[in-house]
This record gives structure tokens, sequence and C-alpha cells, in this order.
């Protein structure tokens, strides 16, 4: 006969890996790619004496190695569901040590979900996990001791050791000796008792003994140990939850009572219910779609993925201002944002261009926009913000990358040097670094180079102070510097459009001229028969433009229905949604305020007219 709680033992752990790698690898991804750039991990023996060199930065060194490939999504997919599925084990193989229920080894699959949708809030840190592993890995040992000074001796040297490489954590390793020690052991009263003394006197003693070697960090600090998160105030007790549950279930193996084989069967699938049902409303709670759409936007900016941006733009159009952005500066790469800006949502200059925020994330999304257009040194300080404002005083290998690409542009060869250096000490960036030094100081080279080269002529000749709320005026420097500057112009164009201010489009659309457009781009054709049509009866004549027969019977249909029914809104969004006269009448434009830039919309604007 078939006897299904025979086969347990390891299903668990494999099945909830197996889980772990299909939710990261085809449902959030991008959630992973994000961590990585915000580090700087260097394969130097300096890099990991000063990791080593604290409590628990031997956990954040070995985070640091995984995260730093997290950029290949079959990776960053595989190293979560290992670990978690790690974790899952070394639970089980420590619970099965208290008591042989072979049938409950489900329960151990707990804390790491716990743990799993924890992750799915991209600043709780890996090292938290990596510490909590590193935690539970002398347990199976120390298990097995049977000689009381023996373990004792092992538990002098653990203690310490994990203290300084795991940080709080360790205190996880110590609850789980002294549970091992009252309930398993037959040792005398005393020598359970001095256990628990021990570990409750290193529990306290060793933060304090840290500080006098490394004076620099407050006592809280040396607490913990870890960078659990990546800000320094945070809810404490989703981890602390975690740990209890981490040293709970093992010992609740001690008192479940061992069931017949029938009721093993029932308590299996009863454990799959519910660990099934309560991961799943754990992990729906948890997920941020739309901090995931934005990633995955600003991800394929960061690759230079145009043409996957406007597929899934395509598919879903985007909603937030950040990810609007990104699309636009596709669709400009691409050269159609003249003809299809309007096919898809967007809010004004928000979805323009980002404001500048103290922040670590923005910059950089904002920053790839004016990299593009040719402001090279608004795009350096935009990196460079980003990468002071990292609350966890991480370096930042994107924007380390960014400021050799910029300095180069610049002529600053010696800064760029040293940036390259650094890049030189890191895995994946190390042949891309290599390569570049040879373009220091080599102008042809440079001159040559399809992006750098083309950046260097675009960039802006004259000083001028940086002005938010004047991007047209910067823009139209640009293009009085090169008229052949396409995206200077569509961007100008756009900016116009967005802001609805159709006295500027016209005055800007003739700068246009030397750019050689086979055809006016579709969206400029409906902004300017618009503006003749205000002055004249009938738009469609004597216009002195080239506007296809399309676009001229739409704006009479359009105009019909516009002035002939009550509430024209629907019927006009089914019709022309994608054009601009339907965002003229009907969408707000709003300024990037720092709130919208985190999808929170307080949209009380009014409707701003025409101007002409």
């Amino acid at each position: 006969m078939y006897k299904p709680w025979t086969k347990i033992n390891g299903w668990p752990s494999i099945l909830l890996g197996l889980l772990i790698f299909v939710f990261y690898y085809f449902y959030y991804p991008y959630h992973l790619h994000y961590q990585e750039q915000f580090q700087l991990f260097l394969n130097s023996s300096e890099y990991l004496s000063e990791q080593a060199g604290k409590p628990g930065g031997l956990s954040e060194y070995i985070a640091g190695y995984f995260i730093q490939f997290f950029s290949y999504r079959w990776y960053g997919a595989l190293t979560m569901g290992v670990l978690l599925g790690l974790m899952s084990s070394l639970i089980a193989i420590t619970a099965l040590g208290f008591g042989r229920k072979k049938a409950f080894e489900l329960l151990a699959c707990i804390p790491p979900v716990l743990y799993w949708s924890l992750f799915c809030d991209e600043n709780y840190m890996l090292a938290g996990l990596i510490a909590l592993l590193l935690s539970l890995l002398p347990l199976p040992l120390y298990q097995k001791i049977k000689s009381y000074p023996l373990r004792i001796s092992y538990l002098l040297v653990m203690l310490p050791a994990l203290y300084w490489f795991a940080g709080g954590m360790f205190m996880v390793f110590g609850t789980i000796v002294i549970a091992w020690e009252f309930l398993k052991t037959e040792d005398t009263t005393l020598k359970k008792w001095s256990v628990l003394f021990i570990s409750c006197l290193l529990f306290i003693g060793l933060p304090f003994l840290a500080k006098l070697v490394v004076v620099q960090y407050p006592i809280e600090r040396l607490v913990s140990g870890v960078t659990f998160y990546r800000y320094p105030q945070y809810p404490v007790w989703p981890v602390v939850v975690i740990a209890l549950s981490t040293v709970i279930i093992p010992v609740l193996f001690f008192f479940i009572p061992d069931y017949e084989k029938k009721q093993r069967v029932f308590a299996v699938i009863f454990q799959l219910a519910i660990i099934i049902s309560g991961s799943g409303y754990l992990i729906s709670m948890m997920v941020n779609k739309e901090k995931e759409e934005v990633m995955t936007y600003d991800y394929h900016v960061r690759m230079r993925n145009w043409d996957k941006i406007i597929e899934m733009a395509d598919k879903k159009a985007p909603s937030s201002s950040l990810s609007v952005s990104c699309l636009n500066l596709a669709l400009c790469k691409k050269g159609i944002m003249g003809d299809r800006m309007f096919h898809y949502y967007q809010n004004g200059l928000a979805g323009l261009f980002p404001s500048f925020a103290r922040d670590y994330t923005i910059p950089f999304i904002a920053g790839e926009i004016y990299y593009h257009l040719g402001f090279v040194n608004t795009a350096q300080r935009y990196a460079f913000e980003a990468m002071e404002a990292l609350p966890d005083y991480q370096k930042s290998v994107r924007a380390i990358k960014r400021l050799a690409e910029t300095n180069i542009i610049n002529g600053e060869y010696n800064v760029a040097r040293k940036y390259l250096k650094l890049l030189q000490k890191t895995t994946l960036y190390k042949h891309w670094a290599d390569k570049t030094m040879l373009y220091l100081s080599d102008e042809a080279k440079i001159e040559a180079d399809p992006e750098w080269g083309t950046l260097r002529k675009y960039r802006t000749k004259v000083d001028f102070l940086f002005s938010e709320p004047e991007k047209d005026m910067m823009l139209g420097i640009l293009l009085q510097q090169n008229p052949t500057h396409r995206m200077a112009f569509e961007y100008l164009m756009a900016y116009c459009l967005l802001t609805k201010d159709l006295k500027h489009f016209h005055s800007y659309y003739p700068l246009g001229k030397e750019i050689n457009y086979k055809s006016i781009p579709l969206h400029y054709q409906e902004a300017l028969i618009y503006i003749w049509g205000l002055n004249h009866e009938d738009p469609t004549k004597n216009i002195p433009y080239p506007i296809n027969d399309k676009i001229k019977n739409d704006v009479r249909t359009y105009g019909n229905i516009y002035t002939s029914q009550q509430n024209p809104e629907p019927m006009l969004r089914k019709q022309f949604s994608g054009t601009f006269w339907y965002y003229l009448h009907f969408r707000k434009h709003n300024k990037a305020t720092y709130e919208e830039l985190y999808d929170v919309y307080a949209d009380n604007t009014s409707p701003v007219s025409p101007g002409v």
C-alpha cells in the first residue's frame, strides 16, 4: 500500500523553492533587478575586510555577492528559491531532532513563507535571510553532540562567532539550544540552567563587547548587527515574528503527539490547505504591482530595450508618472513620439520630465531622460544625488557607471578613470570597464562612438542655471546649438502639447525645419489644424501645412460631435482618445509632484485653457 507519510522528507522544501522560483521568474522579477543597482560589490580584500569588520558584516557580504547577479532573471529567481528552500530544510532538520514527526514537516515552510512575503517589499534586505540561515546551520551538529562539556565548548565558540557573522540573529541559535537542553537532554537541572545562564549572558554582553571594537556604531545598531531594512527606521516586528516562528516551530515538534498513520494523511492535507491559503493571502497583500511596473520600465530604459517598453505599453497602458516618462523616452528614441504619444495615457509634464526629488529612485529615472537628451551635467548631478541619497549608505553601481560615462563625454578623463577602476573590481562590469578604459583621452574613438559621440555633439556648450519651470527654454538652447537635434525638438513639442501651450507650440514649430521629416508627425498635424481652426471657420481649407486627408476628416467629425452633444466626452473617447484634441479638452495636465511620482494622485487641478 502507498504510504504518503513515508515520502514527506524533503519534498516541502523542494516544492516551496520551486514556487518561489516561479514567482520571481514569471511574476515579480524586477523587484530583484531593482536590488542589484543599489550596491557596489567589489572583488577585493579591502572590501571584504571592511564588511567583515562589523557585527553581521559577513551576512551583508554574502548577500551582496548574490545580489550582484540579480540582473539575470533566472539567477535572482533561483537564488531566492534555493535560499528560502534551504531555510525550510534547516528548520525541518532541527525540528525533527526534537521529535521525528515527519507528517508535520510542512510546518517548517511557515517562516520561509513569512520571509517570502516580506521580500515583496523591496526595502527588506537579503542580509537578514542570510543571517538567519547562518544561525540555523550549526544547530543539527549541536543536537548530535552527546557530551555535555563538548556541547558547552561548542556553544561558547559558536555564539560569539555567529554574533559577528549574523548579528542579532545569533539569538535564534542560542534560544533553540536552550530549548533543546531543557526538553531533550537528560543532564542535571544545574547543567541545563548553566546553558541558559551562559546564553543569556552572551546575548546581553556581546553587543557591549563589540562596542569596544567598533566604537562608531550606536549600541542599538550593534544589537541588530545586520541591515534588515534599507532605511534606519523601520517596523521591527515582522523580522521578530519570523525569528520567533523559526524558534517556536522546532520546539512544537516535541509536544505534537505521534498520530496514527491514517490521521497523518489528514494532518498533511490540513497543513497544505492552511499554508497555501495563508501564503497566497500574505503574498497578495504584500505584492505591489504598481512599483513592479515602474521597476520594469526603468529596467528596460537602463538596458535600452526601447521596443520592449513600447510592447509593454501596447499590452497595458502605463498608469504612473514614472512609467509614462519611460514610455515617452522610448517613443522618442524610436522616432515615433510625434505620431503615437497620445495613443497612451498622458498626465502632463509629470510623464515627460519627473521633477527632482531627494530620493534614490526618481533621480535615476529622470536622469536617463536628461542623459539621452544631452543634458550631460544634469544627468551627472542626478546620478550623484541618487547615490548619496541611499539610506543604507551604500554606493550604487548604476550611479558609478553613469558618472564614468558623463565624465568621459565631458572630457574629464582623470575623474572617469577613478570610477572605472572601481568597476574593474566588480564581476559583471569589469569587462565594460576594461573596454571603456581604452577610450580615455582617445578623442577620435569617443567621437566615433554612436552614443557618447552623439551626446558630446548635443551637450550644452553654454552655462545656464537649471530651472524646473523653464524646461522648454533649456530644450530651446539645445536646439539652437544643434538644429538637427531631433530628440530636443520632439521633447520641446511634447512639452508644449502636454501643457496645452498652443501659442508656444506654434512659435516653436518652425525650429524643426532642419529635422527633415518625411511628413509632419500626426500629433503635430492635429495641433496645427486645431490652431488654424481657432481663427478660421473651416479649419480644413487654405491651411498652410501639408495635413493628410484623414486628419482633415477626423477634425470635422470631432468638431461636429463636440459642438452638437451636451456630453460629448464618452463618444469622443471612443473614437478619438488617441488624439491630441481629446487630451486638450478632457485631460488635466499636472506638474510632477513628489507624491504623484509614487502613484498618490491628488487630482484637484483645473483644466488649462489652450493659451491662444
